[in-house]
């Protein structure tokens, strides 16, 4: 970085940050996450208010002391965390203090999950990768331990649809909740998953630190059902579909160039016409969209899919496409007539 510019912290940056701090991150962890350095993460974070000493505030007692040590190859950090009535970023901070490893193969590897998940494209494989390459991650290594882990958090009130993950992949491990700035969060975290790191990232290009990298997924290996629901994912997790000054509009944003370049053109293939592209006020975010009678064309194509959908999302468009069928069915009528 040149000396004297600062790199300006995007809204998504800081809500990392934010997210890192309240679990109790190690803020050389959340400096790498953000490919930042660590003291532009602390001086951020100082800047927020934002620590980690609040959690140790309450000191920890032998005994619960004994139970993480006992447990720590046992019972994830969340289920210590459950059980002590502590949380979850607190635990781990005391466990790096009693010089105990948390992570081990055989207690990720002890919840079920279907390891050949996304070997073969589907159309519900194919909706989840899109789904992760907008809202989930993927983090081979934890430091230096290797955990493999495919993970994502919704709202809370989209809960619905991380326990339709859990069940489509077979996973019989927690679901996590949390709050960030009364926000309030719920996510699943599947370690032990080496198969579909591979497998995400050979068929939809789904690879670790993807905000600016994120690349279309391979065309040659999946059907055009496959990729409209590729789309539906990428939608529900970074989309929004909405009433915007009296017409529908369905608008995707992206932080990689390459996959507003692909969302361009296979938009435009799919509704028969060019959508508009322009930028977030820093330049850094590309928003891809429709308005209008265009909007309901590639809103109809997406939603002929029988698939697993964001319903707060989709009714904006079904009632809008509802609308307008009545509208031009009433047309029809009075030129019959």
């Amino acid at each position: 970085m040149t000396k004297g510019h600062k790199k300006s912290w995007t809204k998504a940056e800081v809500e990392l940050l934010r997210k890192g701090y309240s679990e109790g991150t190690p803020t050389l962890e959340i400096a790498a996450q953000l490919n930042r350095s660590w003291r532009s993460v602390r001086g951020k974070a100082h800047r927020l208010g934002l620590s980690h000493a609040w959690r140790d505030k309450q000191l920890y007692s032998q005994d619960e002391d004994l139970f993480i040590c006992n447990n720590a190859q046992k019972l994830t950090r969340y289920e210590i965390a459950q059980t002590l009535g502590r949380t979850e970023g607190s635990v781990s901070q005391r466990g790096i203090r009693l010089g105990v490893t948390f992570e081990n193969i055989s207690k990720m590897s002890r919840y079920d999950k279907n390891h050949d998940y996304f070997s073969v494209p589907t159309i519900e494989n194919s909706y989840l990768a899109g789904l992760l390459a907008a809202d989930g991650w993927i983090k081979p290594k934890n430091g230096i331990k290797v955990i493999n882990m495919v993970g994502i958090s919704l709202s809370r009130r989209d809960l619905h649809l991380i326990e339709y993950i859990r069940d489509i992949t077979g996973y019989t491990g927690v679901i996590r909740h949390y709050d960030v700035d009364g926000h309030h969060q719920s996510e699943l975290r599947i370690c032990a998953v080496p198969q579909w790191i591979d497998d995400l990232k050979k068929h939809w290009n789904v690879t670790p630190n993807k905000t600016f990298t994120l690349k279309p997924p391979n065309e040659n290996n999946l059907t055009s059902d496959q990729l409209l629901a590729y789309h539906v994912g990428l939608i529900d997790g970074d989309g929004y579909i909405d009433i915007n000054n009296g017409t529908l509009r369905i608008s995707l944003c992206t932080a990689s160039s390459s996959m507003a370049d692909w969302l361009e053109l296979s938009w435009g293939r799919i509704a028969g016409a060019a959508p508009s592209r322009g930028p977030h006020k820093n330049n850094t975010v590309h928003y891809i969209s429709f308005y209008g009678n265009n909007a309901r064309s590639l809103c109809k194509k997406l939603m002929s899919l029988n698939i697993h959908k964001l319903e707060r999302k989709w009714s904006v468009a079904e009632s809008e496409i509802a609308k307008f069928r009545t509208k031009d069915f009433n047309d029809q009528t009075q030129i019959n007539r």
